[in-house]
């Protein structure tokens, strides 16, 4: 092997650089499920540089869909679930649906992760019995169907996602972007590499960046090599307020604070201005929500 074969490419970015290549009205693909793992910091980098236009694909999905839609950033959604689990409902994301603000498709679980799990295998479209018999095949993307060759049986054709970016959090990474995540996660049947997988360019951010050694000495726990990854950011609590498995829990107290601002447009705007659009970037916005725990609100509730 020559020297230039041999040449690994270094993939870390700031949040800033790496969310700077998106174009407005991109696909995207955001991986995590309900109130855990979302990549928050490149949510909230997406609404300081107001990519707009986005079309969202997700399996479970809540603040990072409803903050994005909150922004104006969203012409269309595509997710099983948008809410805020024990929280309740993701209310700009409702208010959005409710309005015709943005054009929302449904689907399953299992469709979405197959659209996904599709292309991340180089398939054009996978093959499901779950949407037969529901109202989902009123919708368009629900219309193709196809016969199995050997039986004759009716399937719905499922076209694969192939979003122009996945954003995805995971829990370390070297500087040649090779994806470790914990051997302790909450969920063994989560469709993030696959989502990750399936986009055109990727994204990470992690909680650390630690040396090559240690992740070959850990090696089963890279579930994306660097040959996958376009950049990888540092982002310590990069889900917040959504958890990150065993590292730390959701932030209740803040997710119920940003609950009580979406109750109105006028709220929702004002979160995004005070910890969003008046932050420098995500640890800025970490700081100010510890401030606000030492007992310095801000003001949009």
């Amino acid at each position: 092997m020559n020297a230039q074969m041999g040449k690994r490419t270094v993939k870390l970015k700031s949040v800033r650089d790496a969310v700077a290549q998106i174009a407005p009205g991109s696909e995207i693909a955001i991986g995590g499920s309900y109130n855990r793992r979302h990549p928050m910091a490149l949510v909230h980098e997406l609404i300081r540089q107001q990519k707009g236009g986005l079309v969202l694909k997700g399996w479970n999905n809540g603040i990072d869909y409803d903050l994005l839609i909150a922004a104006g950033l969203v012409r269309e959604a595509h997710s099983s679930y948008v809410g805020m689990a024990n929280l309740g409902l993701a209310k700009n994301f409702r208010r959005a649906c409710e309005t015709g603000g943005i054009r929302y498709v449904d689907h399953t679980e299992t469709t979405a992760q197959e659209r996904f799990l599709a292309a991340s295998k180089g398939l054009t479209f996978a093959l499901s019995k779950v949407p037969l018999h529901t109202d989902l095949m009123r919708q368009a993307e629900y219309q193709a169907e196809i016969r199995c060759p050997f039986t004759g049986e009716r399937y719905a054709a499922l076209e694969a996602w192939t979003p122009d970016y996945a954003l995805i959090h995971a829990s370390r990474a070297d500087r040649y972007g090779n994806i470790q995540f914990d051997a302790v996660r909450m969920m063994e049947n989560e469709p993030d590499i696959f989502i990750a997988k399936s986009a055109k360019k990727l994204i990470v951010t992690v909680e650390e960046i630690v040396d090559t050694t240690v992740v070959m000495e850990s090696k089963f726990q890279t579930l994306l090599p660097g040959f996958l990854v376009d950049s990888v950011c540092l982002a310590p609590q990069g889900a917040h307020p959504n958890s990150c498995d065993a590292r730390y829990d959701f932030d209740l107290a803040h997710g119920a604070y940003y609950q009580g601002c979406c109750t109105t447009d006028e709220g929702s705007r004002a979160y995004i201005r005070e910890f969003i659009l008046d932050t420098p970037d995500f640890e800025g916005y970490l700081q100010k929500v510890a401030r606000q725990k030492e007992g310095k609100p801000y003001g949009c509730q």
